[in-house]
């Protein structure tokens, strides 16, 4: 008889960005696989708090990306 398995599909956290939309010259942040942006800033400045606070809510991670596109830094929340 063959042996059945079953993999525990894991859930994925939610993953948010900090990037800069350089055609608008706004801070965007972005939920992973979203096709829009949860919301825009003026400066990078006021979008840390508001994604940071996503992550903590959700149990999630944001990065903060610089203004060349490279990850700059981050953080990740578990209950």
């Amino acid at each position: 008889m063959a042996k059945e398995t079953t993999t525990a599909k894991k859930e994925l956290k939610p993953v948010w960005h900090i990037t800069l939309d350089r055609e608008k010259g706004k801070w965007r942040v972005y939920r992973e696989g979203a096709e829009k942006a949860t919301i825009t800033f003026d400066t990078q400045k006021e979008a840390i708090p508001y994604a940071r606070d996503l992550a903590k809510k959700y149990n999630g991670t944001y990065y903060i990306h610089g203004e060349n596109g490279k990850i700059r830094d981050g953080k990740g929340y578990k209950k």
